[in-house]
C-alpha cells in the first residue's frame, strides 16, 4: 500500500525586492528615491509596481511609530508568497554607528552571479546572508564577494567603488551581477588588483560612503580615507527627503 506523501516543513520562499532606508531625526532620508527603487525593481523581477503613496506612507509611519524624533533603519520589502499577491513588509531596527575606516576580508562565500535578479536588491539571496554571517563571526565591517571566475562583484551589504592604481574611479561591472546603485565607470577587478588600489569604498543608503582601510592582512592605499572617500562622503552626508 502506498504511503501518503508528507508535506514539506520548509517555509515557502518569498519572491520580491527590498530597499533599506536611514531615519535621521525622525525623517526618512531619500524618501522618494526608496519608493522609486522598489518600483523599478518590481518591474525588473516581474512583480506589479507598488503604489507609490503606500510605499511613502509605510516608510513614514514605520519611522514615526518606532523611532519618534530619533535614528533608525527601515528595511521595506515588496514581496509575495507563491500564488499570492505582493505586500509591503516594513522591518525596523536600531541604527548602530560603524565609523571608518572599515576592516574587510575576502569572503569564503562565492557570489552567484547575475542569475535572474536583474541587478535588484532581491530578498533571500543566500550569498548575502552567508557573507554577513562571515563578517559578524570575524568581527569585520564587511566581506567582499567574488564570483566563480575570480572577479569582485560587491560587498555582502554594500556596493563597492575602487580607485585604481592609475587613479580611475570604478565600480564592478553590472554584468557580473551586483545590485545597481552607482553611476560610475565599470571594471573587472581581480583579487590581485586589490593590493594596488589607491582607495576602496563601501557605499549604501544607510552608511553612506565609508573607506576600507584593510582587506585581510593587506592595507588599502594609505589605510586611511583618501581624496575620493572624503569628497564622496561629504556629498552623500547631507540628508535629503527627495
Amino acid at each position: 500500500m502506498n504511503r501518503p506523501i508528507e508535506a514539506s516543513s520548509a517555509p515557502a520562499r518569498r519572491l520580491g525586492s527590498y530597499t533599506t532606508a536611514k531615519v535621521t531625526k525622525g525623517r526618512v532620508e531619500r524618501l522618494e528615491a526608496h519608493a522609486g527603487r522598489l518600483g523599478r525593481d518590481a518591474i525588473r523581477i516581474g512583480l506589479p509596481v507598488p503604489d507609490r503613496a503606500e510605499v511613502l506612507r509605510a516608510l513614514q509611519n514605520t519611522a514615526r511609530e518606532n523611532f519618534g524624533d530619533g535614528e533608525g533603519i527601515i528595511r521595506l520589502e515588496w514581496s509575495r508568497l507563491p500564488d499570492a499577491l505582493p505586500e509591503l513588509r516594513p522591518q525596523p531596527r536600531p541604527f548602530v554607528a560603524k565609523p571608518g575606516p572599515w576592516r574587510a576580508a575576502i569572503a569564503k562565500t562565492l557570489h552567484p552571479g547575475p542569475e535572474r535578479r536583474a541587478n535588484t536588491k532581491q530578498i533571500d539571496v543566500e550569498a548575502y546572508e552567508a557573507g554577513r554571517r562571515e563578517a559578524i563571526a570575524a568581527e569585520l565591517d564587511e566581506v567582499l564577494l567574488f564570483d566563480a571566475t575570480g572577479y569582485l562583484v560587491e560587498g555582502a551589504s554594500t556596493n563597492l567603488l575602487a580607485v585604481t592604481a592609475t587613479g580611475s574611479l570604478v565600480t564592478p561591472a553590472l554584468e557580473l551581477g551586483p545590485v545597481e546603485g552607482l553611476g560610475f565607470g565599470e571594471a573587472r577587478l581581480t583579487r590581485a588588483e586589490l593590493v594596488g588600489l589607491r582607495e576602496l569604498l563601501c557605499v549604501n543608503a544607510v552608511r553612506g560612503v565609508v573607506a576600507v582601510g584593510r582587506v585581510d592582512a593587506s592595507i588599502v592605499g594609505s589605510g586611511r580615507p583618501g581624496p575620493w572617500s572624503d569628497r564622496l562622503a561629504r556629498a552623500f552626508s547631507t540628508p535629503r527627503r527627495r
